[in-house]
């Protein structure tokens, strides 16, 4: 698309009392970068980056109401005083690029975590959570009345610290949802029933709200558009009835429109099995019914279709949160007509989800300063004053991010790959349209930045020694190990071959799985596409145990039971020998026999493809490694370590 392409989604639009310099918004979700619970300089420094890159709205983490509700250790206490200078020092700093920024006030209800406030739930009714499994307290009328006065001092706080308004989370993990649907609340009292009743704490809520904000601030609301549980969950249908009775109230300036519930986690942070904005349709049900904006929030991640739904007027804007936190550049670089140097999301949700992850605080696989904005180290790549002559060996995504990062610096960077193209271990996945995309933009950078690329070039000793470089950066990947099981008379291909090469077609195949990663996860769809029968057998208590934490376990295993596959956890596979496949049980050593075996396909851990460093090592002045061939981890680490010697030469 061209830079007119993008006019409609970079215009103004009018929200209430105030304008959004654009229709981009970075919408809420937890970081992990809180302190006692209070706003930090990582705070400032991460919301100040998306303001800098444009961003036309920029709506807070969660700001907890009620000491009742903890669903993760560092969620922000919006109910206390104490939060209001961090709130000045965002909101100061946010200002200064024009964006507008208010707090999404929460309560998580049953979708807490009791274990982490050490105290029980409070939920409309005593429905256990999917997730947790925990049984909440049923809400007296005392406890409703505390957390609607909780929502109103929050918002006072917001007003106090400078914010420009408020956004109430009426959608995935909120008390407000739990109360509208009749799946979680079976009350029998005034706040149970029909929907008049069941809506009554949330209009209670927005009433109590927009007292303390007046009419000068914004207060929007977060609704979930379909729960994904027809069989006693809310709707599109009831959305759109929903919004028409809040619109009624002349109380809300906007409507975020979101999807997923209780039963559809996945589809709240969605990936990329789903496709591009599942709250698009509903929310343009919505937009239909009601006058205020209406933004769609999910998966909306490439620039050219968030600018189609909105010049199609399905919505008025878009929330583009993973996209922002990849590349916080993204509206600016619209603005410039550098849509190909956007770095953009792969939906992997790799270090960004941290809600229930033990405190650990928000990254991104493809951005490394993500999370870490406020570090000094990380304030802008400096020209170095001494130019050198720097060769990368390796052109996955950390020698690329090295090279890219050192040739910002002025160095004259030369980067070899041995393949035909770009990309190591990650371009097996490019046809998967995210990542082919960034392997693309990282190209483009490479381009712009003057690095000279070199494709088909082995880095030998004797060759990189003969250039002459200053310092050698080396990004050789990881090497593929052999299982340690007997396999004789039966073909053999690692996951990353699978990946890699052709596949024949309609072969019953024995799948070993140590890991449960993504590189597993390619690998077995294009066997199940090829019409493949699969055996799946992991020593872990479920397949693809990675996937868990970044919300792909369930649409994976949507997909490889879509078959006449088996799956055999808990167990191991002993000998192959020729179509026959000997598995035991780890913890009952019983043991079965498969048969008819066409091919033995394997994932196992992976050792650092070292060799050359220990060859270079003391014969030249500076070698550095970064990614796999340091240690094997994936993505994330292979950047953040290419970014950080790229930074440091």
């Amino acid at each position: 698309m061209t830079k007119s392409q993008y006019k409609t989604l970079l215009s103004k639009i009018t929200i209430g009392p105030l304008e959004l310099q654009n229709r981009i918004i970075f919408g809420s979700h937890p970081t992990n970068f809180a302190r006692k619970n209070m706003l930090t300089d990582q705070h400032v420094a991460y919301y100040r980056e998306r303001a800098k890159g444009g961003a036309g709205m920029i709506v807070l983490e969660e700001q907890l109401v009620h000491p009742s509700d903890l669903p993760y250790e560092k969620a922000p206490f919006g109910y206390l005083d104490d939060i209001i200078p961090g709130y000045r020092r965002v909101a100061e700093e946010v200002h200064k690029y024009g964006t507008v920024v208010v707090a999404q006030l929460n309560h998580s209800g049953m979708q807490s975590e009791g274990s982490t406030a050490m105290r029980e739930l409070w939920a409309p009714s005593a429905v256990p959570d999917v997730v947790s499994r925990e049984v909440p307290k049923a809400m007296e009328e005392c406890d409703i009345k505390e957390v609607i006065a909780g929502f109103a001092k929050a918002a006072g706080h917001a007003v106090a610290g400078g914010l420009d308004g408020i956004e109430i989370n009426a959608a995935q993990f909120s008390l407000i949802r739990q109360f509208m649907s009749p799946l979680t609340n079976h009350r029998a009292d005034s706040y149970g029933g029909d929907l008049t009743n069941r809506l009554r704490f949330c209009v209670e809520v927005l009433d109590a709200v927009r007292d303390v904000l007046g009419k000068g601030k914004l207060l929007g609301i977060r609704l979930c558009g379909d729960e994904f549980a027809p069989w006693g969950g809310l709707t599109p249908q009831d959305a759109v009835t929903i919004a028409r009775e809040l619109e009624k109230l002349r109380l809300l300036d906007y409507i975020t429109v979101s999807v997923g519930s209780l039963f559809s986690l996945h589809l709240s942070m969605a990936t990329y099995y789903s496709e591009p904005g599942p709250a698009v349709p509903v929310a343009s049900q919505v937009k239909k019914a009601v006058n205020v904006p209406v933004f769609a929030e999910g998966r909306i991640h490439r620039p050219e279709y968030a600018s189609k739904i909105v010049e199609e007027g399905l919505v008025d804007g878009v929330y583009m949160n993973r996209a922002l936190i990849c590349d916080p550049e993204l509206p600016v670089k619209l603005r410039r007509g550098e849509e190909g140097r956007i770095r953009e999301c792969l939906s992997c949700n790799q270090g960004c989800q941290v809600r229930r992850s033990m405190g650990r605080p928000l990254s991104c696989i493809l951005n490394p300063l993500a999370g870490v904005e406020a570090k000094e180290e990380n304030r802008g790549v400096n020209r170095c004053a001494s130019p050198k002559e720097i060769l990368v060996v390796g052109g996955g995504p950390g020698g690329m991010e090295a090279a890219r990062v050192a040739a910002m610096r002025g160095h004259r960077v030369s980067l070899w790959e041995s393949g035909t193209d770009l990309g190591g271990a990650m371009a097996a996945n490019d046809s998967i349209t995210e990542v082919s995309r960034v392997l693309e933009a990282w190209k483009a950078e490479l381009a712009v930045y003057g690095v000279r690329v070199v494709a088909g070039k082995q880095g030998k000793p004797d060759d990189i020694l003969s250039e002459k470089p200053d310092a050698v950066i080396l990004a050789t990947g990881s090497k593929t190990i052999l299982p340690a099981i007997p396999v004789k008379g039966c073909s053999v291909l690692s996951a990353l071959e699978v990946v890699k090469g052709p596949v024949d077609r309609e072969k019953t195949i024995l799948f070993w799985d140590e890991i449960g990663d993504q590189l597993m996860a390619r690998a077995v769809e294009k066997l199940i596409l090829a019409g493949s029968k699969l055996y799946f057998v992991t020593p872990d208590f479920f397949a693809g145990s990675k996937l868990a934490p970044t919300m792909e376990l369930t649409s994976w295993n949507q997909r490889l039971m879509s078959g006449l596959n088996e799956i055999f956890t808990c167990s191991r596979v002993t000998e192959v020998d020729g179509n026959k496949a000997f598995i035991e049980n780890k913890f009952s050593g019983k043991t079965l026999t498969l048969s008819s075996i066409d091919l033995f396909v394997f994932n196992c851990w992976p050792k650092p493809n070292e060799d050359l460093y220990w060859s270079l090592k003391d014969r030249v002045k500076e070698v550095y490694r970064v990614g796999d061939c340091l240690a094997p981890r994936g993505i994330g680490p292979a950047v953040r370590e290419g970014y950080t010697v790229g930074r440091s030469i």
